[in-house]
Formats: structure tokens, C-alpha cells, sequence
């Protein structure tokens, strides 16, 4: 007679038969559990060192993938760093209506110097505006020829704030107050550069939370293939263990664990790799701030965002794991 063939792995039959055999089980023990995880955390991260070149590739893949989003990030809290001890001395420039007189204009910049928030207030007067213009354009004959003076009288508003990214939106509101005086024609603060310099940051900062993201991705997708070959190499583990009764949750523990170990490498060497960036980079910094005379300091990563970019690399790690390893051995089936 011949002999039917033997199936690879454990049969329903078989787990059938055994199930009797299973012993009862025992109240649950902190201390055991606790145990139980360490013995598996330790053996997880054993298994990486077993295997060197093919573990170094991936954390270090995983690493590089990471310190692009934290190079960015320190660039742009130096950059943020700078800019908030740019204070400069804010001016609003008050251009009063053409046939403005001289009385009703100084009226206006004694009420004006009397407001709180205002240091002081210049009055430029229509010939004084008049000279300051010939000297600085070279337009004298020109201007002498006009039959009357086309300036307006202009009051310079310097208030008590100093402009930055913090107090621009304060003095934007000031500007619109004191352009809605009915002796002002127009109104213009002299912060058009602050303006621009807040937009560039908004994107940059916009371009790092973006490109974060996809390379958070990306670190998923190389932790959830390497535990998808992990658990496919270990194929015939999962279906013995399966056979003995062993829950899901028990077979996924070493997995997970190997996704932390994948994670925190990678965050630990991410963070290596910015620190000795910064510090590559900061005698040449340190010369360019000595020639601008300024008290800035070079930034990197501190303790808490050393332990913070830990915290993510170890999250999504186990995410990884987690997609990974639910997926596969949902297809490993007991035949």
C-alpha cells in the first residue's frame, strides 16, 4: 500500500490529540511575567548581535532616515534662535493728508506721545521733508522747479515695544490704530524684512514636519520587512509553538522586542549623527557670530530631545513590528 505522504508541520489532528494533555493553568504572577519579558528582550537583542552585518545595515539605514528630519529640525531652532535676539528699534511711518496744517499735525503728535505704548514721536515737517529728499536723490533743480511743495508733513512713530516675531503682531495692531486718525493718509511699519523672514520659518518648519512624516514612513516599512523575513526564517518556530498552544500574543513578543531593539539603535545612533554634525560645524559658526559681535550660541540636540527622538524611534519600531508580525503570522496556519 503506499504510504501517505507526510505533511509539513503540525495537523488539527494532532493539536486535538494533545489538548488533553495541556497542563491547567497557574494564577498570574507579576514577578513571572516580568520576567518572562526580559528573558525575551534580552534574547531578542541577542539574536540581532548573532547576526552583525545584516543588524548594523538596518539600524543604520534607520538612523540615517532619521537624522535628516533631526538635522533639519536643529537648523531650524538655531535660524528661530537667531531671529529672536534680532530686536531692532520698530518705526511707523505716518504720511498725514496733503493740505494737513502745521497746527493740526502737531496736535496730533502731542496726543499721540501721551499713548503708553509710544516712546516717541518725530515731526518731519514738509520742508524738512523736502531737503532730506533733495540731498539723498540729487533731484534739487528738479524739485525746485515744482510751483509748490508736493510732500506731506510725515510723523515717525517709535514705540515702546521693539520689533521681532513675537511683538509683530502688537505692532501691526498699533499701525492700524494710528492709521485709522483721520489726519493720517497712510500708515507703514518698517518691518517688512521681520514679514518675510516669519513666512520663510512657517514653511520651513511646515517642511520638516512634512518630510518627518514620510521618513517615518519609511522607517516603518524597513522595520516591517526586516521582521517579515524575521518571522519567515522562523517559520517552523512559529508552527511548534503554535502546536503546543502558545497564544499570539506570546509568539509576537520576540518580534516586537526586535522591533524596540531596531528603533532604539536607530534613534540612538540618529542622535550620535547629529551631535557630531553640530559639533563639526560649530568652530566655523562660532568664528562667523565673533564677526557679527553677537552673543548667539550654537544649538543641538539637549537631553530631552535626545530622549524624545528615543521615544519615537522606539514607537515606531514596534509599530512596525506590530503591522508586521500580525500580518505574517495570521498566514502562518496549522495544516
Amino acid at each position: 500500500m503506499a504510504q501517505k505522504p507526510n505533511q509539513r508541520g503540525a495537523t488539527r489532528e494532532s493539536i486535538k490529540a494533545t489538548k488533553h494533555n495541556w497542563p491547567t493553568r497557574t494564577t498570574f504572577s507579576p514577578k513571572q511575567y516580568l520576567r518572562q519579558h526580559q528573558a525575551t528582550l534580552a534574547e531578542s537583542f541577542m539574536r540581532l548581535v548573532s547576526y552583525p552585518l545584516a543588524s548594523v545595515m538596518t539600524v543604520m539605514v534607520i538612523a540615517i532616515a532619521l537624522s535628516l528630519p533631526g538635522g533639519l529640525y536643529v537648523l531650524l531652532k538655531n535660524v528661530q534662535s537667531v531671529t529672536d535676539q534680532w530686536e531692532q528699534q520698530s518705526v511707523i511711518t505716518l504720511y498725514l493728508f496733503p493740505n494737513m496744517e502745521d497746527t493740526q499735525a502737531l496736535a496730533l503728535s502731542h496726543r499721540l506721545s501721551a499713548q503708553d505704548d509710544i516712546a516717541s514721536v518725530e515731526y518731519i515737517s514738509k520742508e524738512e521733508g523736502l531737503r532730506y529728499f533733495e540731498q539723498s536723490s540729487g533731484y534739487e533743480q528738479i524739485m525746485s522747479a515744482l510751483p509748490e511743495n508736493p510732500l506731506p508733513i510725515v510723523l515717525r512713530v517709535i514705540p515702546k515695544q521693539a520689533v521681532d516675531i513675537t511683538t509683530l503682531s502688537s505692532l501691526q495692531a498699533l499701525r492700524d490704530t494710528l492709521a485709522a486718525e483721520k489726519e493720517v493718509d497712510h500708515a507703514e511699519l518698517d518691518a517688512q524684512w521681520l514679514q518675510r523672514l516669519a513666512n520663510i520659518l512657517s514653511f520651513g518648519q511646515r517642511f520638516v514636519y512634512a518630510l518627518s512624516v514620510l521618513l517615518v514612513v519609511a522607517v516603518l516599512l524597513i522595520v516591517g520587512n526586516t521582521i517579515r523575513m524575521a518571522v519567515e526564517s522562523r517559520r517552523d518556530e512559529v508552527l511548534v509553538m503554535k502546536l503546543v498552544g502558545a497564544t499570539d500574543a506570546y509568539i509576537r513578543r520576540p518580534f516586537l522586542y526586535m522591533g524596540f531593539w531596531f528603533g532604539v539603535l536607530g534613534g540612538f545612533f540618529a542622535s550620535l549623527c547629529i551631535l557630531l554634525l553640530s559639533w563639526w560645524v560649530s568652530a566655523p559658526a562660532e568664528r562667523l557670530i565673533d564677526l557679527y559681535q553677537s552673543g548667539f550660541e550654537l544649538q543641538s540636540f539637549n537631553a530631552d530631545e535626545i530622549v524624545l527622538c528615543l521615544t519615537i524611534s522606539a514607537f515606531v519600531g514596534v509599530s512596525g513590528a506590530w503591522i508586521a508580525v500580525n500580518r505574517h503570522i495570521a498566514n502562518i496556519e496549522l495544516q
